[in-house]
């Protein structure tokens, strides 16, 4: 039996309306899209929906006290709320690297890191 799934693709700014026609897990159809980029968010999204992370966490001797941080792959959608938590619960201390991983094969998934966006110098070493 055929069912459908409705989605907007992020993909790019457009927003296509996406139509996914699927027979249990296996997908007959997508329509609506514009570029390729629909047809391929749709089919991420049916058989593994993922979301890139980023936020900040707190980081202490450092000249800012928030560090900008991110996911270097996106993770599972339904394990984002549950990776915020363990991501607030770093205690960084500076010096820290643009680019340093500072939590390897997060979530359990080899090759997802979470890795700082900027470079945060000790407070007395800033000027």
């Amino acid at each position: 039996m055929t069912e459908a799934k409705q989605y907007t693709c992020i993909g790019c700014p457009i927003g296509c309306p996406l139509h996914l026609e699927h027979d249990g897990n296996t997908i007959k159809e997508v329509s609506g899209y514009e570029c390729d980029r629909g047809a391929k968010y749709a089919h991420q999204e049916f058989i593994d929906p993922r979301r890139s992370l980023s936020t900040t966490v707190a980081i202490s001797g450092a000249m800012w006290p928030r560090l900008p941080i991110r996911t270097c792959k996106p993770i599972h959608k339904d394990q984002v709320l549950e990776a915020v938590r363990k991501i607030q619960a770093l205690k960084l201390q500076a010096p820290v690297k643009m680019g340093q991983v500072l939590i390897r094969d997060f979530m359990g998934e080899k090759g997802i890191d979470v890795v700082a966006c900027r470079t945060m110098k000790r407070a007395d070493e800033s000027s």
